[in-house]
Parts: C-alpha cells; sequence; structure tokens
C-alpha cells in the first residue's frame, strides 16, 4: 500500500517544548496546510503519536504523518528541550 500526502510541499509543521501530560513530558506538534477550501489541521502528541484533532487530512495522510514523526522524533525533542532553555534564560 503506498500512502501518498497531497501538497505535501504545502504542510508546515510547528511544535511546543516539553508539556506536562498525564503520564509525564509531552510535545504537540501542528501540521498545516492552506487549501482552497481553507486550511488543514492536524495536532499529534510525541510521544505516543496519537491523533488528537485534525481537520482536512485523510486517514492515509494521518498515517503518514506519524511515520514522519517516528523517523523525526528524536530531532523534535531535542528542538523541544531548546525551546524550554530558551525560554527560562530569556525571561
Amino acid at each position: 500500500m503506498d500512502l501518498k500526502i497531497n501538497d505535501a510541499e504545502n504542510i508546515t509543521m510547528t511544535h511546543t517544548g516539553l508539556l506536562s501530560g498525564k503520564n509525564g513530558k509531552v510535545i504537540h506538534v501542528c501540521f498545516e496546510r492552506k487549501t482552497k477550501k481553507g486550511n488543514d489541521y492536524a495536532e499529534i502528541i510525541l510521544p505516543s503519536r496519537k491523533v488528537v484533532n485534525s481537520k482536512g487530512f485523510d486517514e492515509g495522510e494521518l498515517a503518514q504523518l506519524s511515520l514522519y514523526l517516528k523517523g523525526q522524533e528524536k530531532s523534535i525533542i531535542k528542538k523541544a528541550k531548546q525551546i524550554d532553555h530558551d525560554l527560562i534564560f530569556n525571561l
């Protein structure tokens, strides 16, 4: 099965720093894509890669985004820790 993300080059990704969750620290990762109909949006939590909110992305695309996060998880966690560090020392 070959999954494809529509307009992948137009998707932006943002994420939070480390946040307190029920079972430890989590990172909220958001994917957004502008379309003719409006904005598509997906919010996925790391490290579980659970989709907590989405609009406009189909199930196959959400699976691809989760696979992307699996491959990029270490890098995103490192950047999230840096966000926390920068906030603490810039206050």
